[in-house]
């Protein structure tokens, strides 16, 4: 195959998973939100699947016990020859299969079902065997794999991993704070530096806070901006309260409207009711404020009570996540 024809072939298999998850979203309804609540009631959730299936299995009980809703794999060849012994009625099995039609998987549900456990079953089309019978039945749909014969599970298995992680965040907002469930089970990691590190850790305070006083020109507040190449200045009065910041921008959009600018006092141009942060917040926090808004924040002063301690940018946050 030409290579022209080999990125033709990977746009056509880009274009499949579109449509997929179009359908996909067609797809949610009150089943979606019966199985995240048995999810998240349930004792102990039990994913089962067979070849690729089970990687998708093994991955969503991975996901589950991070949020602290306990989630086991179960292979359906054990589960036949005596590992149907750790299940009990108020558990939840999950089981994955393309087609619905897997013999190991369908028989593995008739005995589940057998002991009143809760069945969800999730394939990739409408009418299964395995769906007729679970308790609730939901479909991830494929379009096409992304081999040219339509055979190699590649785009099924994407769809029933995006829905299996959106029914393992469902279920989690059914239980409770997420954040605090993520602290608890990550201590370690980009996660647990995120969600554990606060703001005091790695900002910029002490002698390293970029200040001007209140009577401050903006010359003044230039020359603080280029030793401490931090890109912000915080304008504040003698007992640390916060009156206002100047920024890197600020600067470079103030040069082009405004003439003798640099002689300027700094409260006539400064910004007087900055975004701030807590020296008590996580990192996680913080970086979602800077970052979920129209224009993004690249460094914020950081406030203990009424008084600006230091601040903090963007690449502090990530930085300390590596």
């Amino acid at each position: 195959m030409e290579r022209t024809q080999l990125l033709d072939h990977a746009r056509s298999g880009l274009q499949w998973q579109r449509e997929s998850l179009a359908h996909l979203e067609q797809q949610l309804n009150d089943s979606f939100c019966d199985a995240a609540e048995q999810i998240a009631s349930a004792s102990k959730v039990v994913t089962t699947g067979l070849g690729k299936s089970g990687f998708i299995a093994r991955k969503m009980a991975a996901t589950l016990t991070s949020v602290h809703i306990p989630g086991v794999y179960l292979h359906p060849v054990d589960a036949l020859h005596g590992d149907l012994g750790m299940l009990r009625p108020s558990d939840v099995l999950i089981a994955f299969s393309k087609s619905g039609e897997t013999a190991e998987i369908v028989h593995l549900t008739k005995l589940v079902l057998e002991l009143g456990m809760t069945v969800i079953s999730i394939s990739s089309r409408q009418t299964t065997t395995m769906g007729s019978i679970a308790t609730i039945e939901l479909v991830a749909p494929c379009v096409h794999e992304y081999d040219q014969h339509n055979i190699l599970p590649t785009t099924s298995t994407t769809q029933a991993l995006i829905l299996a992680d959106l029914l393992s965040v469902a279920a989690a907002h059914q239980t409770g704070d997420l954040v605090e469930r993520l602290q608890r089970s990550h201590p370690q990691g980009g996660i647990g530096s995120a969600l554990l590190r606060t703001v005091e850790q790695v900002m910029h305070g002490g002698d390293a806070l970029p200040r001007v006083g209140t009577s401050a020109s903006v010359s003044d507040a230039v020359e603080v901006l280029s030793q401490t190449a931090l890109g912000i200045v915080c304008v504040m009065d003698d007992a640390g309260a916060l009156e206002g910041i100047l920024t890197d921008g600020d600067v470079r959009r103030l040069v082009a409207t405004s003439e003798g600018l640099m002689a300027m006092p700094v409260r006539a141009v400064m910004t007087s009711q900055p975004v701030v942060v807590s020296a008590a917040d996580t990192l996680h926090a913080a970086l979602q404020l800077m970052e979920r808004r129209d224009r993004q924040i690249g460094a914020v002063p950081v406030m203990f009570g009424e008084r600006c301690v230091g601040v903090v940018r963007v690449h502090d946050i990530v930085r300390a996540q590596w």
